[in-house]
């Protein structure tokens, strides 16, 4: 849990002292369902060391009652129960401190390849990285990034690459609002496809930098029956379908130039004359 620091302002001989949050914490507004932490050094019959903050958003204190503090920042709460202290003549020069124990007003969720998923609740002004960080990180199948938003206009999606938001930080990192869902999509593996007379016709993940020969080599080898001489490629290209035709034996010999495999490239080995 993040501390807020807290700090004394001297307002004269008899004004009290008022505790302010930490910079990084001071534009938090309290929600309700938040737990606050109030501390009056010297006089423990004012000081709490947990309460709740109401679904009417207030807080029970001693002797002032309840006080409204929902979107209040400590320093205002802080502020506002100093004064009430001073108006009811409880104490004269009272230093009032408040803290967020527990954070439980503003929540994202997320979803997806992330460590844990679930429901997140926001500590400030908190953004993106900050909130991947908390949830244990992103999965080693993490894709792209989608932000559900609410908005008085409408619904908004912003879309992050996540190498993006590696490589460009200061511009594909947002701020995240109360509400918000975070869904990180499966990454979409590239594959080729081996099929024909080899030992397992199967998909192979495509590796950048991979070739025929080497496809081949992966899916078992070729059967008795499979023709080194017979080897096709069928690759899409611009929207046109091409055939490439290749000979295992002059790759072996190196009369012919092994093939490098583009994604979704089917490989076709042909059965030869028996």
């Amino acid at each position: 849990m993040k501390r807020i620091l807290l700090t004394i302002l001297t307002l004269g001989l008899f004004c009290c002292h008022i505790g302010l949050s930490s910079s990084s914490d001071w534009s938090y507004k309290i929600g309700k369902r938040d737990v606050l932490s109030i501390s009056v050094p010297g006089n423990p019959d004012f000081s709490l060391e947990a309460i709740a903050v109401s679904e009417e958003g207030s807080i029970s204190y001693p002797v002032l009652g309840d006080i409204e503090v929902e979107g209040l920042t400590v320093a205002e709460v802080a502020e506002k129960i100093r004064a009430g202290l001073i108006e009811k003549k409880m104490l004269l020069q009272p230093t009032v401190s408040v803290e967020i124990k527990e954070y439980r007003s503003q929540s994202v969720t997320i979803l997806g390849e992330v460590r844990t998923t679930g429901k997140h609740f926001l500590k400030g002004r908190e953004r993106l990285l900050d909130v991947l960080a908390e949830a244990g990180g992103l999965s080693a199948a993490a894709g792209e990034i989608n932000i559900n938003r609410a908005t008085p206009e409408g619904s908004q999606n912003i879309v992050i690459k996540t190498s993006e938001l590696l490589t460009d930080t200061a511009n594909k990192n947002p701020l995240l609002s109360s509400g918000d869902v975070i869904f990180i999509r499966t990454r979409e593996t590239a594959q080729v496809f081996v099929s024909g007379e080899v030992a397992t016709e199967k998909p192979l993940p495509y590796v950048e930098g991979m070739t025929v020969y080497q496809a081949v080599i992966t899916a078992g080898g070729l059967t008795r029956f499979g023709a080194k001489s017979k080897v096709k490629i069928k690759r899409t290209a611009n929207g046109k379908e091409e055939i490439l035709s290749l000979n295992l034996s002059d790759i072996e010999k190196g009369k012919q130039k092994d093939v490098l495999l583009l994604p979704n490239d089917q490989i076709i080995v042909g059965r030869r004359v028996v």
